[in-house]
């Protein structure tokens, strides 16, 4: 199973359709968290049957290697099982992640269940935009700098499946090199892929310190 063919298959699949669902209308607007939230869908219900066909597949390794014994080291089974378990619950594995290594806080879908999720991460991405908004507002009017924020939570809504996919391809990436796959990159590759992607999928909160860090050394936005 070549997962990267799989993961370049369903973002040309969605990409597509989502930068161009444009328009002003509550409907469009509707459509877009729709069409974002099913992608979504999709997305984890590959990377969990991925998950879940390495869980197994470790499972399968590590009962020939109990039987049989083997050329595999005994990691093999066990990094599989761990990485299908990880593909099998991947939200629950990059909240952690990312309270393990960033301080993040609670992991949250910016768009998800075909509407936008208010609650997620409203604090960040108004600290972030808020002074724009403000801005929109003081030069148009308050529902223009509604759409504006609107769009800007589908824009991470996209991102954030993006991160996802590739956080996935990382941990299937460990994988592949405890079997012998891709030694040649070694284990370096697929953790940066995963840490690169939570920031992505965190992103209000990775530009929110971003902002934070330039600002203590003395440059404002």
């Amino acid at each position: 199973m070549n997962v990267r063919n799989v993961i370049t298959f369903l973002t040309l699949l969605f990409l597509p359709a989502l930068a161009f669902a444009v328009g002003d209308s509550g409907d469009v607007a509707q459509a877009r968290a729709e069409l974002i939230s099913a992608n979504l869908g999709l997305v984890k219900l590959v990377i969990f049957l991925i998950g879940f066909t390495l869980f197994v597949s470790g499972g399968y390794k590590l009962k020939l290697l109990t039987d049989e014994g083997g050329k595999m080291g005994k990691g093999v089974p066990l990094v599989y099982m761990i990485i299908g378990a990880v593909l099998m619950n991947v939200t629950l594995a990059i909240g952690v992640f990312g309270n393990t290594y960033f301080k993040a806080g609670d992991f949250c879908f910016v768009v998800e269940e075909g509407a936008i999720n208010n609650a997620c991460m409203n604090t960040e991405i108004s600290g972030v935009t808020g002074e724009l908004k403000a801005r929109i507002e003081k030069l148009s009017s308050g529902s223009t700098a509604q759409a504006f924020m609107d769009n800007v939570q589908f824009i991470i809504g996209i991102f954030q499946i993006v991160g996802l996919i590739y956080f996935s391809v990382g941990a299937y990436g460990i994988a592949e090199v405890s079997n012998g796959s891709s030694k040649e990159n070694g284990y370096g590759k697929p953790i940066i892929t995963m840490f690169a992607s939570a920031l992505i999928i965190d992103l209000p909160h990775t530009a929110q310190m971003a902002i934070d860090t330039l600002e203590q050394i003395g440059i404002n936005f």
